[in-house]
């Protein structure tokens, strides 16, 4: 599988006077990681701060409590980050990350019904949180420069005299009593859902941003099993989706290195997934398909089953606030958090550092090479437009349970969900409106794409045709009219 990528807008060159020379960034998350990277070729010296005690191995930690469920770098951030480290993709493979073109190589059954795998399909990694984070962190070791600081926390922001910047950060060693100072010309904050970036500012003088939250009420229970040796199928992922209302259970089996498979049971409207065996197993044959069961009744489980809550999708507005410190920027989870049930929060973080590499470019152009006032204003609004179709295509999906909380369901919404209903049921027999479809879901287009004319042609062809079957013709755990390809264990 080939991984070279179009390198795009080159980066830009780092700083060399004064203090804007000096970067620091809080936390070690992907968000993080892949900030330091950025902040490398426009600095001559970067700081990661970092409250975990990391290692050199691909190893789960505290701050990463999601970190053993499952997790996807679609293609789109997949792109970026093989820009930002050339060479990504065959490193973490090299290490057991698993190719798998989507959606060519998976079985995918939406809620409109299978979606057809004879669609031109764009490659990606599976692999365990962990291994993707480690891959990152390694290469990010290896650039002159940057000094990753473990098992310290970020108290404090430091300002000017005025107040009108951020001029560093309080750091306190978890081991030891006191506090010391780091300056910097830049502060970044991707320290994720704990952030205290609303506590600081509010504190500053800033003000309160506002948040918006939409809770659909969800939780996952995952496991990781050993592939059974001599297994043979068609296909390496199985995607299970949930079809709201009436069945909002999901469940996804993805391949991960050593062998194994990673599965994730996902429930939202208050039908959780048990941590039990005899539950998590009932819960897996109550899916829309047997597939997943099926399979893992000749597999060998290899860690206990862990549940995880907490996820709802959660927004930051601080492009809103009519006052913001220069050379302080917030991204990643700490802006926008969202339902991980759509495997979009590594790649919009990756689409997050791109974006700051794009301001930092135009900055110096702009103004001197020490000048960054504007700059973080400017990319914090700029942030907020990439995330809004992430995060309309994650809520605007959990807003179709009942039971969901923190935004009110219009007339409007009820139609778009009708229409996108029909776009689901014509990506099932129309290839390029799967095409379509699929490059919507793995980020390589906007959700705005299908509305286009040729989607909404395609849509009321769907509507007039008199044999049309739709996917409710169908009762979850029998067959739907094509059924995909059962695998045999031998």
């Amino acid at each position: 599988m080939s991984w070279t990528y179009d390198a795009g807008g080159a980066l830009g060159n780092r700083s060399s006077s004064g203090d804007t020379a000096h970067a620091v960034v809080i936390g070690a998350s992907m968000a993080g990681l892949l900030t330091a990277r950025v902040l490398a070729n426009h600095f001559e010296r970067v700081t990661i701060v970092e409250r975990d005690a990391l290692c050199d191995s691909a190893q789960n930690r505290k701050g990463v409590p999601q970190g053993r469920m499952l997790h996807a770098l679609m293609p789109r951030g997949l792109q970026i980050v093989e820009r930002l480290f050339p060479g990504y993709c065959h490193e973490l493979e090299a290490a057991g990350a698993v190719p798998v073109c989507i959606p060519t190589d998976s079985l995918i059954l939406t809620p409109g019904g299978w979606l057809p795998r004879q669609v031109a399909g764009w490659p990606m990694l599976s692999a365990s949180r962990p291994l993707f984070e480690w891959a990152v962190h390694r290469r990010l070791k290896e650039l002159p420069g940057v000094t990753i600081l473990d098992r310290q926390d970020v108290a404090a922001l430091l300002t000017s005299s005025d107040g009108r910047q951020v001029t560093g950060v309080t750091l306190r060693r978890l081991d030891e009593v006191g506090t010391h100072q780091l300056n910097a010309g830049l502060v970044v904050d991707a320290s994720g859902r704990g952030s205290r970036a609303p506590v600081w500012l509010s504190e500053g003088g800033y003000g309160a941003p506002a948040k918006t939250q939409v809770d659909p009420n969800i939780a996952y229970a995952s496991r990781i099993y050993r592939i059974p040796d001599g297994f043979s199928a068609d296909w390496k992922v199985v995607m299970l989706t949930s079809k709201p209302p009436s069945m909002p259970r999901t469940g996804y089996l993805f391949p991960i290195e050593d062998g194994q498979w990673m599965v994730a049971l996902m429930g939202a409207a208050g039908q959780h997934p048990p941590t039990d065996e005899a539950g998590f197993a009932a819960f897996t044959r109550s899916l829309r398909h047997p597939i997943i069961a099926d399979v893992l009744a000749g597999a060998e489980p290899v860690t206990p089953i862990r549940g995880y809550r907490g996820t709802s999708n959660r927004q930051w507005h601080f492009e809103r606030m009519p006052r913001w410190p220069e050379r302080f920027v917030v991204l990643g989870d700490a802006v926008c958090a969202f339902n991980p049930i759509y495997g979009q929060g590594m790649s919009t973080a990756a689409v997050a550092a791109e974006t700051l590499d794009a301001c930092l470019r135009e900055q110096r152009h702009r103004r001197p090479v020490e000048d960054l006032d504007g700059l973080a204003r400017r990319f914090q609004r700029r942030l907020a437009r990439r995330n809004a179709d992430p995060w309309m295509l994650s809520t605007g999906e959990d807003l179709r349970y009942p039971t969901t909380t923190g935004m009110r369901v219009t007339a409007a919404t009820r139609l778009l969900h009708r229409y996108l209903d029909e776009v689901g049921v014509t990506a099932t027999r129309d290839l390029a409106t799967a095409h379509t479809f699929a490059k919507v879901i793995v980020m390589l287009a906007r959700p705005t794409s299908l509305f286009a004319p040729r989607v909404l042609a395609a849509v009321a062809r769907t509507l007039r045709t008199p044999t049309r079957a739709d996917s409710d013709d169908f009762s979850p755990n029998s067959a739907p009219p094509a059924r995909p390809v059962v695998p045999v264990a031998r």
